[in-house]
Protein backbone atom coordinates (compact mmCIF):
# COMPACT_ATOMS: atom_id res chain seq x y z
CA UNK A 1 0.00 0.00 0.00
CA UNK A 2 3.05 2.37 -0.31
CA UNK A 3 2.26 3.80 -3.27
CA UNK A 4 -1.83 3.61 -3.26
CA UNK A 5 -3.10 7.01 -4.09
CA UNK A 6 -6.77 7.65 -2.62
CA UNK A 7 -8.68 10.23 -5.21
CA UNK A 8 -11.26 12.46 -4.03
CA UNK A 9 -13.83 12.91 -6.43
CA UNK A 10 -17.26 15.01 -5.59
CA UNK A 11 -20.23 14.78 -8.13
CA UNK A 12 -23.42 17.32 -8.35
CA UNK A 13 -25.61 16.85 -11.65
CA UNK A 14 -21.72 15.98 -13.20
CA UNK A 15 -24.37 13.07 -15.62
CA UNK A 16 -22.45 14.78 -18.47
CA UNK A 17 -19.18 14.74 -17.99
CA UNK A 18 -18.58 12.06 -14.62
CA UNK A 19 -17.69 9.20 -16.85
CA UNK A 20 -14.98 11.11 -18.40
CA UNK A 21 -13.39 11.75 -15.59
CA UNK A 22 -13.61 8.06 -14.10
CA UNK A 23 -13.00 7.09 -17.44
CA UNK A 24 -9.57 8.99 -16.89
CA UNK A 25 -8.95 7.39 -13.81
CA UNK A 26 -9.31 3.76 -15.19
CA UNK A 27 -6.84 4.58 -17.70
CA UNK A 28 -4.24 5.36 -15.60
CA UNK A 29 -1.00 3.91 -15.86
CA UNK A 30 -0.21 3.60 -12.27
CA UNK A 31 -3.33 1.25 -11.16
CA UNK A 32 -2.85 1.28 -7.33
CA UNK A 33 -5.64 4.03 -6.33
CA UNK A 34 -8.72 4.39 -4.65
CA UNK A 35 -11.65 6.31 -5.95
CA UNK A 36 -13.81 7.67 -2.55
CA UNK A 37 -16.38 9.33 -4.86
CA UNK A 38 -19.07 11.39 -3.04
CA UNK A 39 -22.16 11.94 -5.15
CA UNK A 40 -23.40 14.66 -3.79
CA UNK A 41 -27.53 15.17 -3.51
CA UNK A 42 -27.97 15.23 -7.51
CA UNK A 43 -31.28 15.14 -9.07
CA UNK A 44 -30.07 13.83 -12.15
CA UNK A 45 -28.85 10.65 -13.41
CA UNK A 46 -25.19 11.47 -11.53
CA UNK A 47 -25.78 8.47 -8.50
CA UNK A 48 -27.00 6.35 -11.36
CA UNK A 49 -23.84 6.79 -13.15
CA UNK A 50 -21.55 6.24 -9.93
CA UNK A 51 -23.53 3.13 -9.24
CA UNK A 52 -22.61 2.03 -12.33
CA UNK A 53 -18.76 2.30 -12.26
CA UNK A 54 -18.82 0.99 -8.23
CA UNK A 55 -20.31 -1.66 -9.62
CA UNK A 56 -17.65 -1.90 -12.28
CA UNK A 57 -14.96 -2.08 -10.79
CA UNK A 58 -13.32 -2.45 -6.78
CA UNK A 59 -11.67 0.32 -6.48
CA UNK A 60 -14.10 3.28 -6.91
CA UNK A 61 -16.59 3.54 -4.00
CA UNK A 62 -19.49 5.50 -3.87
CA UNK A 63 -20.93 7.41 -1.07
CA UNK A 64 -24.52 8.31 -2.05
CA UNK A 65 -25.42 11.98 0.27
CA UNK A 66 -29.51 12.59 -0.13
CA UNK A 67 -28.65 16.35 0.16
CA UNK A 68 -25.90 18.47 -1.77
CA UNK A 69 -23.65 19.75 0.50
CA UNK A 70 -21.23 22.42 -0.69
CA UNK A 71 -18.76 21.40 2.66
CA UNK A 72 -19.39 18.03 2.26
CA UNK A 73 -15.43 17.79 1.11
CA UNK A 74 -14.21 19.10 4.56
CA UNK A 75 -16.92 16.28 6.48
CA UNK A 76 -14.66 13.55 4.26
CA UNK A 77 -11.58 15.08 5.74
CA UNK A 78 -12.45 14.93 9.22
CA UNK A 79 -14.85 12.26 9.55
CA UNK A 80 -12.61 10.05 6.92
CA UNK A 81 -9.09 11.18 5.79
CA UNK A 82 -8.51 11.95 9.55
CA UNK A 83 -10.07 8.68 11.22
CA UNK A 84 -10.97 5.54 8.51
CA UNK A 85 -8.59 5.85 5.78
CA UNK A 86 -5.33 7.14 7.21
CA UNK A 87 -3.66 4.01 5.84
CA UNK A 88 -3.25 5.48 2.24
CA UNK A 89 -0.14 7.27 1.94
CA UNK A 90 -1.08 9.31 -0.88
CA UNK A 91 -4.05 11.60 -1.79
CA UNK A 92 -5.43 13.45 -4.67
CA UNK A 93 -8.38 15.01 -5.61
CA UNK A 94 -10.26 15.30 -9.12
CA UNK A 95 -13.06 17.50 -10.02
CA UNK A 96 -16.27 15.82 -11.77
CA UNK A 97 -15.96 17.41 -14.94
CA UNK A 98 -12.52 17.33 -15.52
CA UNK A 99 -9.69 14.43 -16.25
CA UNK A 100 -5.95 13.19 -15.88
CA UNK A 101 -3.58 12.62 -18.63
CA UNK A 102 -3.14 8.44 -17.86
CA UNK A 103 0.49 8.95 -17.25
CA UNK A 104 -0.91 11.98 -14.00
CA UNK A 105 -0.30 9.18 -11.53
CA UNK A 106 2.54 7.42 -12.77
CA UNK A 107 4.73 10.52 -13.21
CA UNK A 108 3.61 12.27 -10.11
CA UNK A 109 4.43 9.72 -7.81
CA UNK A 110 7.87 8.93 -9.32
CA UNK A 111 9.09 12.32 -8.44
CA UNK A 112 7.51 12.47 -5.01
CA UNK A 113 10.03 9.51 -4.67
CA UNK A 114 12.80 10.32 -6.62
CA UNK A 115 13.02 14.11 -4.85
CA UNK A 116 11.75 12.84 -1.54
CA UNK A 117 8.55 15.42 -2.08
CA UNK A 118 5.94 16.18 0.33
CA UNK A 119 3.76 17.43 -2.40
CA UNK A 120 4.02 17.72 -5.76
CA UNK A 121 1.77 19.57 -8.65
CA UNK A 122 1.82 19.08 -11.99
CA UNK A 123 0.85 21.81 -14.91
CA UNK A 124 -2.79 21.65 -16.58
CA UNK A 125 -4.99 22.69 -19.68
CA UNK A 126 -7.55 24.98 -19.56
CA UNK A 127 -10.31 23.37 -21.42
CA UNK A 128 -13.68 25.54 -22.78
CA UNK A 129 -16.40 22.83 -21.92
CA UNK A 130 -19.13 23.60 -24.38
CA UNK A 131 -16.11 23.26 -27.63
CA UNK A 132 -13.40 21.62 -26.08
CA UNK A 133 -10.72 24.25 -27.43
CA UNK A 134 -7.95 24.67 -25.21
CA UNK A 135 -7.54 28.03 -24.27
CA UNK A 136 -4.36 27.98 -22.31
CA UNK A 137 -2.44 26.49 -20.05
CA UNK A 138 -0.12 26.57 -16.96
CA UNK A 139 2.82 25.09 -17.05
CA UNK A 140 6.43 25.77 -15.80
CA UNK A 141 9.06 25.90 -18.32
CA UNK A 142 11.16 23.46 -15.68
CA UNK A 143 11.05 21.22 -12.87
CA UNK A 144 10.86 23.21 -9.77
CA UNK A 145 11.67 22.18 -6.53
CA UNK A 146 10.81 24.29 -3.53
CA UNK A 147 12.07 24.40 0.02
CA UNK A 148 13.40 26.45 2.85
CA UNK A 149 14.22 29.98 1.58
CA UNK A 150 13.03 28.90 -1.70
CA UNK A 151 9.49 29.63 -0.54
CA UNK A 152 9.96 33.28 -0.86
CA UNK A 153 12.49 32.96 -3.70
CA UNK A 154 9.94 31.21 -6.00
CA UNK A 155 6.83 32.17 -4.37
CA UNK A 156 6.02 34.29 -8.04
CA UNK A 157 6.34 31.05 -10.06
CA UNK A 158 4.68 28.62 -7.74
CA UNK A 159 1.97 30.93 -6.07
CA UNK A 160 -0.32 29.82 -9.26
CA UNK A 161 -0.27 26.45 -7.97
CA UNK A 162 -1.16 27.09 -5.03
CA UNK A 163 -4.89 29.12 -5.93
CA UNK A 164 -6.27 25.34 -6.80
CA UNK A 165 -6.49 21.69 -4.88
CA UNK A 166 -6.56 19.66 -8.20
CA UNK A 167 -3.38 18.76 -10.41
CA UNK A 168 -1.81 17.53 -6.89
CA UNK A 169 -0.66 14.23 -5.06
CA UNK A 170 -0.28 14.99 -1.22
CA UNK A 171 1.17 12.95 1.30
CA UNK A 172 -1.27 12.46 3.17
CA UNK A 173 0.69 12.92 6.59
CA UNK A 174 1.05 17.02 5.38
CA UNK A 175 -2.60 16.78 5.23
CA UNK A 176 -3.04 15.56 8.74
CA UNK A 177 -0.81 18.61 10.17
CA UNK A 178 -3.05 21.18 8.42
CA UNK A 179 -5.97 23.44 10.16
CA UNK A 180 -8.56 23.40 6.92
CA UNK A 181 -11.20 25.90 9.79
CA UNK A 182 -10.36 28.80 7.69
CA UNK A 183 -10.99 27.35 4.07
CA UNK A 184 -14.47 26.56 5.45
CA UNK A 185 -14.79 30.52 5.87
CA UNK A 186 -15.18 31.23 1.91
CA UNK A 187 -17.45 30.73 -0.67
CA UNK A 188 -15.02 31.64 -2.98
CA UNK A 189 -11.55 30.26 -2.80
CA UNK A 190 -11.58 27.33 -0.38
CA UNK A 191 -9.52 25.75 -3.14
CA UNK A 192 -6.64 28.46 -2.85
CA UNK A 193 -6.85 28.41 1.21
CA UNK A 194 -6.86 24.64 1.23
CA UNK A 195 -3.80 24.17 -0.93
CA UNK A 196 -1.79 27.17 1.07
CA UNK A 197 -2.14 25.82 4.02
CA UNK A 198 -1.11 21.92 2.81
CA UNK A 199 2.36 24.17 1.37
CA UNK A 200 2.56 25.97 4.96
CA UNK A 201 2.67 22.68 6.17
CA UNK A 202 4.94 21.02 3.68
CA UNK A 203 8.91 20.90 3.62
CA UNK A 204 9.51 20.22 0.30
CA UNK A 205 7.34 20.91 -2.90
CA UNK A 206 7.84 20.26 -6.27
CA UNK A 207 5.85 21.50 -9.67
CA UNK A 208 6.71 19.15 -12.49
CA UNK A 209 6.69 21.04 -15.75
CA UNK A 210 4.18 18.85 -17.75
CA UNK A 211 0.42 19.36 -18.79
CA UNK A 212 -0.77 16.32 -16.78
CA UNK A 213 -4.44 17.75 -16.17
CA UNK A 214 -7.42 18.93 -17.81
CA UNK A 215 -9.95 21.94 -16.19
CA UNK A 216 -12.91 22.12 -17.67
CA UNK A 217 -13.92 25.73 -18.11
CA UNK A 218 -17.85 26.17 -17.59
CA UNK A 219 -19.72 29.30 -18.00
CA UNK A 220 -21.91 27.90 -14.86
CA UNK A 221 -18.80 27.73 -12.84
CA UNK A 222 -18.88 29.43 -9.73
CA UNK A 223 -16.13 31.80 -10.81
CA UNK A 224 -18.71 33.17 -13.42
CA UNK A 225 -21.65 33.99 -10.56
CA UNK A 226 -21.85 36.94 -8.22
CA UNK A 227 -21.97 35.99 -4.91
CA UNK A 228 -22.09 38.53 -1.91
CA UNK A 229 -18.98 37.17 -0.17
CA UNK A 230 -16.66 37.18 -3.38
CA UNK A 231 -15.71 40.53 -2.44
CA UNK A 232 -15.25 39.86 1.07
CA UNK A 233 -13.45 36.48 -0.07
CA UNK A 234 -10.76 38.34 -2.40
CA UNK A 235 -9.87 40.07 0.87
CA UNK A 236 -9.09 37.06 2.59
CA UNK A 237 -7.36 35.48 -0.09
CA UNK A 238 -4.83 38.29 -0.13
CA UNK A 239 -4.37 38.30 3.48
CA UNK A 240 -3.69 34.33 3.51
CA UNK A 241 -1.13 34.52 1.01
CA UNK A 242 0.73 37.39 3.15
CA UNK A 243 0.47 35.45 6.17
CA UNK A 244 1.27 32.30 4.66
CA UNK A 245 4.66 34.05 3.38
CA UNK A 246 5.46 35.52 7.14
CA UNK A 247 4.72 31.89 8.71
CA UNK A 248 6.68 30.28 6.35
CA UNK A 249 9.29 32.23 5.40
CA UNK A 250 9.44 35.19 8.47
CA UNK A 251 9.12 38.05 5.91
CA UNK A 252 7.09 39.09 2.84
CA UNK A 253 9.93 40.63 0.40
CA UNK A 254 9.14 43.80 -1.49
CA UNK A 255 8.89 41.73 -4.74
CA UNK A 256 6.44 39.51 -3.46
CA UNK A 257 4.35 42.30 -1.52
CA UNK A 258 4.47 44.13 -5.51
CA UNK A 259 3.93 40.94 -6.97
CA UNK A 260 0.76 40.12 -4.16
CA UNK A 261 -0.99 43.39 -5.19
CA UNK A 262 -1.27 42.31 -8.83
CA UNK A 263 -2.58 38.94 -7.78
CA UNK A 264 -5.22 41.44 -5.69
CA UNK A 265 -5.76 43.73 -9.00
CA UNK A 266 -6.10 40.70 -11.15
CA UNK A 267 -8.70 39.56 -8.42
CA UNK A 268 -10.78 42.81 -8.42
CA UNK A 269 -10.23 42.94 -12.03
CA UNK A 270 -12.30 39.15 -12.62
CA UNK A 271 -14.75 40.26 -9.76
CA UNK A 272 -15.42 43.81 -11.21
CA UNK A 273 -16.66 41.56 -14.62
CA UNK A 274 -18.86 39.44 -12.48
CA UNK A 275 -20.57 41.74 -10.65
CA UNK A 276 -21.07 44.28 -13.42
CA UNK A 277 -22.61 41.43 -15.23
CA UNK A 278 -24.77 39.83 -12.24
CA UNK A 279 -28.15 40.02 -12.08
CA UNK A 280 -28.91 42.66 -9.64
CA UNK A 281 -29.77 46.20 -9.13
CA UNK A 282 -27.70 49.03 -9.62
CA UNK A 283 -27.85 50.08 -6.03
CA UNK A 284 -26.39 46.77 -5.33
CA UNK A 285 -23.68 47.06 -7.89
CA UNK A 286 -22.91 50.22 -6.68
CA UNK A 287 -22.72 48.84 -2.92
CA UNK A 288 -20.23 45.83 -4.07
CA UNK A 289 -17.90 48.59 -5.99
CA UNK A 290 -17.88 50.39 -2.76
CA UNK A 291 -17.06 47.62 -0.61
CA UNK A 292 -14.48 46.69 -3.67
CA UNK A 293 -12.88 49.98 -4.12
CA UNK A 294 -12.87 51.79 -0.82
CA UNK A 295 -11.03 49.05 1.08
CA UNK A 296 -7.80 49.32 2.41
CA UNK A 297 -6.24 46.75 0.31
CA UNK A 298 -7.85 48.72 -3.05
CA UNK A 299 -6.03 52.06 -1.79
CA UNK A 300 -2.81 50.32 -1.00
CA UNK A 301 -2.85 49.35 -4.97
CA UNK A 302 -3.70 52.72 -6.11
CA UNK A 303 -0.70 54.82 -3.97
CA UNK A 304 1.93 52.13 -4.85
CA UNK A 305 4.70 54.29 -6.28
CA UNK A 306 6.01 53.00 -10.03
CA UNK A 307 4.05 49.81 -9.81
CA UNK A 308 5.37 46.65 -11.47
CA UNK A 309 8.89 47.49 -11.48
CA UNK A 310 10.38 44.66 -8.60
CA UNK A 311 8.19 42.50 -11.38
CA UNK A 312 10.15 43.86 -13.84
CA UNK A 313 7.57 45.96 -16.37
CA UNK A 314 6.01 48.96 -14.66
CA UNK A 315 4.58 50.55 -17.48
CA UNK A 316 2.48 47.40 -18.37
CA UNK A 317 1.48 47.05 -14.73
CA UNK A 318 0.81 50.48 -14.07
CA UNK A 319 -1.23 50.68 -16.73
CA UNK A 320 -3.39 46.95 -16.42
CA UNK A 321 -3.88 49.22 -12.67
CA UNK A 322 -4.90 52.37 -14.28
CA UNK A 323 -7.65 50.01 -16.79
CA UNK A 324 -8.76 48.59 -13.96
CA UNK A 325 -9.95 52.03 -12.48
CA UNK A 326 -10.95 53.46 -15.29
CA UNK A 327 -13.59 50.45 -15.78
CA UNK A 328 -15.36 51.79 -12.66
CA UNK A 329 -15.23 55.22 -13.84
CA UNK A 330 -16.73 54.43 -16.91
CA UNK A 331 -19.65 51.92 -15.63
CA UNK A 332 -20.58 55.33 -12.64
CA UNK A 333 -20.66 58.11 -15.39
CA UNK A 334 -22.91 55.42 -17.20
CA UNK A 335 -26.16 55.97 -14.57
CA UNK A 336 -29.00 57.55 -15.56
CA UNK A 337 -30.01 58.21 -12.60
CA UNK A 338 -28.63 57.67 -8.66
CA UNK A 339 -30.88 57.70 -5.77
CA UNK A 340 -30.33 60.60 -3.14
CA UNK A 341 -29.60 58.70 -0.71
CA UNK A 342 -26.40 57.23 -2.69
CA UNK A 343 -25.37 60.23 -4.44
CA UNK A 344 -22.49 61.08 -1.24
CA UNK A 345 -21.50 57.25 -1.55
CA UNK A 346 -21.66 57.71 -5.71
CA UNK A 347 -19.34 61.13 -5.60
CA UNK A 348 -16.73 59.12 -3.04
CA UNK A 349 -16.36 56.25 -5.10
CA UNK A 350 -16.20 58.15 -8.55
CA UNK A 351 -13.61 60.71 -6.76
CA UNK A 352 -11.40 57.95 -5.28
CA UNK A 353 -11.06 55.58 -8.98
CA UNK A 354 -11.11 59.20 -11.03
CA UNK A 355 -7.47 59.55 -8.82
CA UNK A 356 -6.38 56.26 -9.01
CA UNK A 357 -6.00 56.41 -13.07
CA UNK A 358 -5.38 59.89 -13.33
CA UNK A 359 -8.34 61.08 -14.69
CA UNK A 360 -8.36 65.22 -13.75
CA UNK A 361 -11.93 66.15 -15.26
CA UNK A 362 -13.85 62.68 -14.19
CA UNK A 363 -12.45 63.71 -10.49
CA UNK A 364 -13.43 67.72 -10.67
CA UNK A 365 -16.93 66.03 -11.70
CA UNK A 366 -17.24 64.13 -9.40
CA UNK A 367 -16.01 66.67 -6.60
CA UNK A 368 -18.35 68.95 -7.76
CA UNK A 369 -21.04 67.09 -7.82
CA UNK A 370 -20.65 66.39 -4.19
CA UNK A 371 -20.66 69.81 -3.60
CA UNK A 372 -23.86 70.54 -5.33
CA UNK A 373 -25.91 67.81 -3.43
CA UNK A 374 -24.73 69.33 -0.14
CA UNK A 375 -25.99 72.80 -1.41
CA UNK A 376 -29.17 71.08 -2.58
CA UNK A 377 -29.34 69.70 1.27
CA UNK A 378 -28.36 73.23 2.95
CA UNK A 379 -25.13 71.02 4.27
CA UNK A 380 -23.48 74.69 4.28
CA UNK A 381 -20.44 73.49 6.61
CA UNK A 382 -19.92 69.55 5.31
CA UNK A 383 -19.66 71.94 1.35
CA UNK A 384 -17.52 75.13 2.42
CA UNK A 385 -14.06 72.76 2.77
CA UNK A 386 -14.71 71.15 -0.59
CA UNK A 387 -15.44 74.56 -2.12
CA UNK A 388 -12.24 75.70 -0.88
CA UNK A 389 -10.27 72.84 -2.09
CA UNK A 390 -11.79 73.31 -5.23
CA UNK A 391 -10.86 76.97 -5.27
CA UNK A 392 -7.44 76.50 -4.47
CA UNK A 393 -7.13 74.05 -7.49
CA UNK A 394 -9.09 76.39 -10.14
CA UNK A 395 -9.25 79.87 -8.79
CA UNK A 396 -10.65 80.80 -12.00
CA UNK A 397 -13.60 78.88 -12.34
CA UNK A 398 -17.28 80.29 -13.08
CA UNK A 399 -18.77 77.39 -11.17
CA UNK A 400 -16.74 77.28 -8.18
CA UNK A 401 -17.93 81.12 -8.10
CA UNK A 402 -21.25 80.68 -7.98
CA UNK A 403 -20.96 77.32 -5.44
CA UNK A 404 -19.33 80.47 -2.84
CA UNK A 405 -22.14 82.68 -3.82
CA UNK A 406 -24.73 80.12 -2.86
CA UNK A 407 -23.20 79.56 0.30
CA UNK A 408 -23.34 82.73 1.40
CA UNK A 409 -26.75 82.98 0.36
CA UNK A 410 -27.50 79.71 2.86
Amino acid sequence: MKHTVLIYIQAYNAEHTLRRTLDSVLNQTHTDWIVYLAENGSTDATGKIAAEYAAKDYRIVSKQNVVNNFWYFYIFIDEYLRKKLRQYPLFAMLDADDEYAPDFLEKSLAFIEREDLDIVACGNDFVDAQTGAVNGSRVLAGNLIIERDGFSEYFAAYHQFTRTVWAKVFRLSVLLKCDFSQAKSVMYGADTMFSMEAFRNASRVGILAESLHKYYVSPNSVSYKFDGKRIESDRVLHKTAYDFLISKTGAVSPRNNEFLLCVYMNALKDTLKVLLNADITQTEKLNGLQDMFLCDHARRLAAYARFGALLGNASVYTAQRKELFAGVVNWLLSLEEVPDEKVEDYCELGEFVSAACENADDWLFFKKLAVRFLLDQERVREALPKIEELAELLPDDEEIFQMRELTNEL
